[in-house]
């Protein structure tokens, strides 16, 4: 017996670290969001059901939200603080404060990750998943109400509902939150309206004390508004919300649902501040949201290491990242994840060529990413713009990467310009529509829409499209894309000038590496002046298809002048179909049998974008530095919209400096250009 006790106890000690293995991680899938999990099926379900419950929640609050546009979000629950940790380590350097829960945004997901060891919030306390409840609550409302929505009121809003805290039976929405209520009791507050012009430049939301005191008063304002009272102000709310969806501008519709004067509110607010009790909503959950009827599955070594690699790249974490890949590489060689991942990183450090080839061998291997056929889109794109055949060959990526995502709202937009550059303006304008109905909030794809009308001939819509860029840039860079367009459109609907230089449509948005002549450009010709002027003025197709004949007859006759005006035509599909191959032909006469410095800077122009003639970007730069140099208008406008458009590394101040040397000469466009372009 004793010799059996020993061979037992062995046995058992023996089996005691293989028992001690890591839990396997999971995935659960509901209606709207992907879970992926080591905490077990039970936790990971709970986790989706709890998140399918605040969308439901903010459904029912805002029956006009735009609930499910964007990104898909994935959902990291993790079975404690240590798992936690390895997802996003910067959290644990340092001082810093230990998050219960954060927020990331992908290349392709959004990305929540939380503990599931908590305690569910009490009645008193906040709730621990605050931040990643605030971030998703800030995505559904931008993407909902138009740009330009103040701050006041898209904080407060955020920060009332990211407190929202889900029970087995009711949904709490705004309960109170101590650390506002006490430094609103605590501090000064800020007057009224200061608050209420507060911009996302302002130094109450780029200093973090000065954010602290606007968050708590944001949240507090608009708490009161929504349940002051007995919710005596919600109606006005309501009526907010119904006008900004209008388009009413903000101000203007402020003063609509809230009177003319906000003081009452302030005041009311301040007193609200001493009460003991405070009111919120109870929402009944959803019952149809059943945790059981969610999809599980294991997921394989290589599958969660991929998973955790794209979000720690995410996080800004390539060392992490690559550590991570080296497991799952070695788990399953053949899995394409560890090389989309890698393609991702390689991007980032700015090596295209690695990042190409790792995303061309990702796709060799099956990859089902939307984002990996999108990147390859556009790395396969010349930076100046590309040819008939590769345009296809972009567009085939583009639909297969909408084939595996079809809500992808980025490639929709860049598809539309792909789509545009063939000649199928109608298409790229669907195109682009879907785009900006999915994601709203972004100016690229407003741009892109802008630039589908223009194509399309719609020119008002067109402008007003890249009016509502110009309204949802974040950055100088985004306004100064959405400006480029604007100039380029003031001078393609301007009255002609004999003296008006060659017009480029700005570049694409970041990524897109778009750049294309656009209308046509008038100069003096003799015999032809007024059905050129009537060409010119209106664009009308019909004076420019009677212009046709007459400039061909023109440029046959070496007249540089017409050869110019008879490419720009074709340039920009006036008076017949846009074929940049006959504008090229139209420039090249003009430039080399009749020895118009215009047309070579026009066809220089094409060189370097790739467009209807051979691609060569040095000899173009070089003919337009060279005339440039000769004091030719044209080139140098030319040259420096070729500078600051460029998507990568534009060049701004070199473009700045040419243009400030022909405005010094007197000529009008490029003081103009000068004047509305950027400072960097």
């Amino acid at each position: 017996m004793r010799k059996l006790a020993a061979v037992l106890l062995a046995v058992a000690l023996g089996v005691g670290p293989a028992a001690a293995a890591p839990p396997p991680w999971l995935e659960i899938k509901s209606r709207h969001f992907t879970v992926v999990t080591n905490a077990g099926e039970k936790s990971g379900r709970r986790a989706a059901w709890q998140m399918e419950q605040i969308r439901q929640a903010l459904k029912l609050l805002w029956p006009w939200a735009n609930i499910d546009g964007g990104l898909p979000i994935t959902i990291f629950a993790a079975r404690d603080e240590a798992t936690l940790k390895t997802l996003g380590p910067q959290y644990w350097e340092g001082k810093r404060f230990r998050p219960a829960s954060f927020w990331a945004t992908g290349v392709d997901r959004q990305y929540i990750a939380l503990r599931t060891d908590l305690a569910e919030p009490n009645d008193e306390g906040d709730n621990p998943y605050q931040t990643a409840y605030w971030n998703y609550v800030s995505l559904v409302f931008h993407r909902s109400l138009p740009p330009g929505t103040p701050e006041w009121y898209s904080r407060g809003v955020t920060e009332v509902l990211s407190n929202t805290i889900v029970r087995e039976k009711e949904i709490h929405v705004g309960r109170l939150m101590d650390h506002h209520l006490r430094r609103m009791r605590e501090s000064p507050h800020i007057p009224l309206v200061e608050f209420l012009a507060v911009t996302r430049g302002s130094k109450y939301l780029t200093r973090e004390a000065d954010a602290w005191q606007f968050e708590a008063q944001a949240w507090v304002f608009v708490h009161y508004l929504m349940f002051g009272n007995r919710g005596q102000h919600s109606g006005r709310v309501n009526r907010y919300n119904d006008l900004l969806l209008q388009g009413v501008a903000p101000d203007v519709a402020q003063k609509e649902a809230f009177g003319p004067d906000m003081t009452p509110y302030f005041l009311g607010m301040r007193e609200y501040l001493s009460k003991s009790i405070f009111q919120y909503s109870r929402i009944p959950t959803a019952l149809d949201l059943k945790a059981e009827g969610f999809t599980s599955r294991p997921l394989s070594p290589a599958e969660s290491t991929v998973e955790r690699a794209y979000l720690l790249a995410a996080m800004g974490r390539p060392v992490e990242s690559r550590a991570v890949l080296a497991e799952g590489s070695k788990a399953e060689p053949a899995h394409p994840g560890p090389y989309e991942v890698e393609g991702l990183l390689l991007d980032r450090e700015q090596k295209p060529a690695e990042a190409l080839a790792a995303f061309g061998k990702a796709v060799e291997l099956g990859s089902k990413r939307a984002q990996v056929f999108y990147r390859v889109a556009q790395l396969t794109r010349p930076a100046t713009g590309a040819d008939g055949p590769t345009n296809e060959k972009i567009a085939a990526l583009l639909e297969r990467a909408l084939l595996l995502d079809p809500q992808s709202a980025r490639a929709m937009s860049y598809l539309a310009d792909i789509r545009s550059d063939l000649g199928q303006a109608e298409v790229a304008v669907d195109l682009a529509q879907k785009a900006v109905k999915i994601e709203p909030e972004s100016m690229y794809h407003r741009l892109a829409l802008a630039r589908a009308l223009w194509n399309a001939r719609r020119t008002d819509e067109s402008v007003a499209a890249a009016r509502s860029a110009m309204s949802a840039a974040e950055t100088d860079q985004e306004r100064g894309y959405a400006q480029r367009f604007l100039d380029f459109a003031a001078r393609a609907t301007r009255p002609p000038t004999p003296s008006q230089p060659a017009t480029a449509t700005p570049a694409a948005s970041p990524g897109t590496d778009r750049t294309a002549d656009g209308a046509p450009t008038p100069v003096r010709l003799s015999g032809t002046a007024k059905v050129m002027s009537q060409c010119f003025s209106s664009r009308d197709d019909a004076s420019c298809a009677e212009a046709l004949p007459l400039l061909k007859d023109s440029c046959d006759q070496k007249d540089g002048q017409a050869c110019r005006a008879l490419g720009s035509l074709y340039d920009g599909g006036f008076g017949a179909p846009m074929d940049k191959v006959k504008a090229g032909a139209a420039y090249d006469t003009g430039c080399r049998i009749a020895s118009d410095p215009g047309s070579c800077a026009r066809y220089a122009v094409l060189q370097v974008q790739g467009l209807g003639v051979q691609r060569d970007s040095a000899a173009g730069l070089a003919t337009l530095e060279r005339l440039c140099g000769e004091k030719v208008d044209d080139a140098c406008i030319g040259w420096a919209l070729i500078l600051a458009a460029r998507p990568e590394r534009p060049d701004v101040p070199k473009a700045r400096q040419l243009l400030t040397a022909s405005c010094e000469a007197r000529n009008e466009e490029a003081c103009r250009l000068l004047k509305a372009m950027p400072a960097r």
